[in-house]
């Protein structure tokens, strides 16, 4: 009977095992199958954040905005208190 318990052991096991096997393997075949996809979103996220980065406002309005956080963190720091 502990011999049975142990086939059925070792066959539960092999499944398992080979299921993760079968599901690694598809996981790496579908990234291949969908590299090219993947690529065009890359290149269009590098084009946004490149456009983003050189349409920054000019240095007075950056020095406004910073003027305008650091009140809205000392105001809410002054309530907190």
């Amino acid at each position: 009977m502990i011999i049975d318990g142990l086939k059925l052991t070792l066959l539960g096991m092999a499944v398992v095992f080979s299921f993760l096997g079968l599901l690694v393997v598809i996981i790496h075949l579908s990234a291949r199958l969908l590299k090219p996809f993947t690529e065009k979103d890359v290149t269009a996220y590098e084009f946004h954040a490149r456009r983003k980065v050189t349409t920054l406002p000019p240095s007075g309005d950056k020095r406004k905005i910073m003027a305008v956080i650091s009140a809205s963190v000392s105001a809410y720091r002054a309530g907190r208190k």
